[in-house]
């Protein structure tokens, strides 16, 4: 006899507009500016200034997602 399995539940429908998910987009996208610029002036420590604000906003992000801001997670129901 087959077995069936359950189908997953819909994820929230709030498609990925989740405070984590703002702090991550914005937060990497001003490092990615400010490496740029560093870039562009050719300043060591502006790079790694921007380099380093990319990393601390995805450290940030991901305890923003463990603390409830982020995206909810659902699991099938095992049978």
């Amino acid at each position: 006899m087959p077995r069936t399995y359950a189908v997953p539940p819909p994820p929230p429908h709030n498609e990925g507009s989740t405070v984590a998910a703002w702090v991550n987009t914005v937060g990497c996208v001003l490092g990615a500016i400010v490496a740029a610029l560093g870039i562009v002036l050719g300043d060591m420590p502006i790079i790694i200034g921007g380099a380093a604000v990319v990393v601390i906003t995805m450290v940030v992000s991901f305890v923003l997602r463990l603390a409830g801001f982020g995206q909810k997670r659902t699991r099938a129901s095992a049978q």
